[in-house]
């Protein structure tokens, strides 16, 4: 929190001053202080070292003469060492107050409360008001200036205008410390027990393809005009599910389609990803039997067998975790399966980090594209996976697969990838979450096959013998 107590009077470079002249749009007249405070510096430490006299330290470093000499006797008022400072204006918090408002700055927004220009006025107002600092903010709206916002914002170049992300409670304070250290707990175990690399550990995720952009690129139109359309198939398109799958060196798996259809019509996987196979589903999404038929092409094309297995790292989806047939298929090819703690797949999931977006990208500018080229034309489920190869020929590479792995920690194995910053949205709750794991699922028989997994997060391993 800040500080309530009363801070004598500091002062900053004149520049950056929160007192406005009375003409905005005011040019200077004049070169005054136009010298470099690096030079300054070194020239007051030569004088001062007696190593050059004040005329040629001020010749050699271009720097006025008659300053220097303030500056070696420290006579100045406001400007000390080598802090430029014109004028009788001074920002209204000194040094130290404004660098704690800084750090509040930035610890609000590090726990998704950020504040904006409206807050860190009223906030300047009451912090100048409850220290007792002279200032010229208004009154009657207990705001700090629009001008003086701006300034703040210039003389700390670290903080930045930013259009925020929506983010769920369940996110924020899902992606907590205990979560994200025992699943790094379990995947060093795994490392260091089979002698893991990156060719040995992958992650898969589906996405949904819709058959509408997700997202316009900025287009050249009349200024001035009110509104700037783009042309789009339907108001909201149908849903495509695609899994993805790669491991840390960039070796892509062929993608899985799943359409929204009782029966599947060969003609929707024209120009689709070779060796990508389709399926249709009443949803359009993944259950537990098509994981099950999922894990066989997976198995088809990484090969793992018993004696040298493959992690695979996956979200805890229902579809994922409770299909017994599917698990002991993993268990029996050499497929170890890694589940990741609920609501930390933004941070922990490297296809969610680094592939679907740019993916989805170029995805949306293929259709754009194609809807130029064939106007008066829909697009539909039966380009869609052409539109995909397209835009997964472009995003499926070595060096995005790399990155992505490397940014959540997974490969290189780095338990430290994240700040504390990370994770004090859900330390702000004060509430961690229990973390449970289970090597075996013995007990699953009994429970349902709905819903999500009790546990946080699994870790099924192959084995000799199966306990099911």
């Amino acid at each position: 929190m800040l500080a309530c107590r009363i801070y004598s009077k500091g002062f900053l470079d004149v520049h950056l001053t929160d007192m406005p002249y009375k003409n905005s749009s005011y040019v200077r007249k004049t070169n005054r202080g136009s010298w470099l405070e690096e030079n300054m510096e070194k020239a007051v430490e030569k004088v001062q070292a007696k190593e050059m006299s004040i005329g040629e330290a001020s010749r050699y470093y271009d720097v006025p003469k008659s300053t220097l000499g303030r500056r070696k006797l420290d006579q100045n008022k406001f400007a000390k060492g080598s802090v430029k400072h014109l004028g009788r204006f001074k920002t209204t918090f000194d040094e130290e107050l404004e660098e704690e408002l800084v750090q509040y700055v930035k610890d609000m927004e590090s726990r998704f409360f950020g504040l904006t220009y409206l807050d860190l006025r009223r906030l300047a107002f009451q912090l100048a008001v409850r220290n007792n600092v002279a200032h010229q903010f208004n009154e009657n709206k207990e705001l700090a200036g629009k001008k003086w916002v701006r300034l703040f914002m210039k003389r700390h170049p670290s903080l930045s205008l930013r259009q925020p992300e929506a983010t769920s409670y369940a996110r924020a304070t899902g992606f907590n410390r205990t979560a994200v250290q025992k699943f790094f707990g379990l995947l060093t175990e795994i490392v260091d027990k089979y002698k893991f690399d990156g060719t040995r550990i992958y992650n898969c995720d589906e996405s949904g393809m819709k058959t509408v952009q997700q997202k316009h690129g900025k287009v050249i139109a009349f200024k001035g005009k009110k509104q700037v359309g783009s042309m789009v198939s339907s108001e909201r398109g149908k849903n495509v599910t695609v899994v993805c799958c790669t491991n840390a060196c960039g070796h892509y798996v062929p993608p899985m389609f799943i359409f929204g259809r009782k029966r599947m019509n060969p003609v929707f996987m024209d120009h689709a990803p070779t060796s990508a196979k389709g399926f249709a589903q009443d949803n359009g999404w993944m259950t537990m039997e098509l994981f099950k038929v999922y894990l066989e092409h997976f198995v088809e094309f990484v090969k793992p067998t018993k004696e040298r297995p493959v992690c695979l790292v996956l979200d805890g989806h229902s579809s994922h975790t409770r299909s017994l047939e599917a698990l002991d298929y993993a268990k029996a090819n050499g497929v170890i399966l890694l589940s990741l703690p609920p609501h930390t797949t933004h941070k922990l999931q490297p296809l969610d980090v680094g592939f679907f977006k740019p993916l989805q990208t170029f995805y949306d500018r293929y259709i754009s594209t194609w809807l130029r080229s064939h106007p008066g034309r829909t697009f539909t489920e039966y380009q869609v996976a052409e539109a995909f190869s397209e835009a997964y020929g472009k995003a499926a590479t070595m060096a995005t697969a790399v990155n992505a792995f490397a940014k959540c920690g997974v490969w290189p194995l780095n338990p430290d990838v994240f700040s504390d910053a990370d994770y004090s949205a859900a330390e702000t709750t004060d509430q961690p979450q229990d973390v449970q794991t289970s090597t075996a699922l013995a007990d699953s028989k009994n429970k349902s096959h709905t819903g999500r997994s009790p546990h946080m997060f699994f870790c099924m391993q192959p084995c000799p013998q199966t306990n099911f």
